[in-house]
């Protein structure tokens, strides 16, 4: 049993059963003061008990067992100042990616749309520049019939020439005309396909999500149950080496002449402008989330750190507190109270530090009493 002197507080270690009689007496060794015990009573003595697991037996001087009761001052500090932080920002870049995705593409579009314009003007230029090649020679050249047209080797100058990089003209006989071989190839660059109608330029199949046919690029606009089919200004046809390419065209007729042009050329020659835009803005867009990751990382590691070293001396002055408390709980009530701060830390040892001598002055009043 542990017994302590009510003069100085020094703690003495007795064995019941080295006491003699009902009670017993001695003096303090620091104070000299009289120190009297009763013994205990004898009791059924209790089975031992399994030995307490090494995490939860703490010994020591003034050390009391403590349990844990869920997250402490670094666990919530943690959660509140770089954790949530943290998945706020994985939720946010993505977000904000996506959006400045969404304004890219309408951009990207609105830049497409724009192209597609412009390159339709073109072509229709050089088609109607063509149309009035042709209408001149033919005017010169009164005698020329359709027959001869494609032996012609002037005329085929005039219609094969190269104004655009991919373009290419077709000199056809007029839908809109009387003769039954109504849009017939009469000249073109490809002299197997003189004589076959415009339709067999065109390819059936898919090119990047749209659809052809025989008639062109397939758009169908209406509300449901109204739907119908565009007229669109795209077909599908392959190239020298054989590869789909989706083209851009547009009529001119040769006036005075039961005879029109066809002009055509790639449509991604006019969208390399887009396609450069494109992915310019693709990479201001990488550039732009790993900034943003950058920024908001770099400033939850020095939040971090900051957080740390603040929770780090935060908590040391709270065990320090505890352990004092638990000190002056046994009877040491020298234990010293430090109360630097001036902050609620500090409050509290000053408040700890009244205790103390609240607890001193109450012990002389008792020992004034005896």
């Amino acid at each position: 049993m542990i017994v302590t002197c009510e003069e100085c507080g020094k703690k003495y270690e007795i064995d019941p059963a080295q006491i003699k009689g009902a009670e017993a007496s001695f003096r303090c060794k620091a104070c000299n003061n009289l120190i009297t015990i009763a013994k205990p009573q004898d009791s059924p003595e209790a089975p031992p008990s399994p030995p307490p697991a090494e995490e939860e037996k703490k010994k020591g001087r003034g050390e009391t067992v403590r349990k844990s009761r869920g997250l402490g001052i670094r666990g919530r500090m943690f959660l509140v100042l770089f954790a949530i932080p943290i998945v706020m920002l994985v939720i946010a870049v993505p977000f904000a990616v996506q959006y400045i995705g969404k304004t890219t593409n309408l951009i990207v579009q609105e830049s497409l749309q724009t192209e597609l314009e412009g390159a339709k003007e073109e072509i229709n230029q050089v088609a109607n520049i063509i149309a009035n090649q042709v209408e001149v020679y033919l005017l010169s050249n009164p005698d020329l019939e359709r027959e001869n047209l494609t032996s012609d080797a002037s005329l085929r100058e005039i219609v094969t020439q190269q104004l655009l990089m991919s373009g290419e003209a077709i000199l056809y006989l007029r839908i809109g005309s009387e003769n039954e071989d109504a849009g017939t190839i009469l000249i073109h660059s490809t002299p197997e396909l003189q004589g076959k109608p415009f339709q067999s330029l065109m390819v059936k199949g898919e090119l990047d999500g749209n659809r052809y046919d025989e008639f062109g690029k397939i758009v169908i606009v209406g509300a449901p149950g109204e739907e119908h089919r565009k007229a669109s200004d795209f077909y599908l046809a392959k190239d020298a080496s054989g590869i789909l390419k989706e083209r851009i065209f547009t009529f001119a007729p040769v006036t005075k002449t039961p005879y029109g042009v066809i002009y055509s050329a790639q449509t991604e020659d006019f969208m390399l402008p887009v396609k450069m835009l494109e992915e310019r803005i693709g990479g201001l867009i990488l550039e732009t989330r790993n900034i943003v990751v950058a920024v908001f990382g770099g400033t939850l590691i020095v939040i971090g750190i900051i957080m740390l070293l603040y929770v780090q001396r935060i908590t040391s002055r709270i065990k320090n507190l505890t352990d004092v408390t638990n000190r002056i709980s046994v009877g040491e009530l020298e234990a010293h109270v430090e109360a630097k701060s001036k902050d609620e830390i500090g409050e509290l040892a000053e408040a700890i530090s009244r205790m103390q001598e609240s607890i001193r002055l109450a012990i002389e009043r008792l020992r004034r009493r005896r």
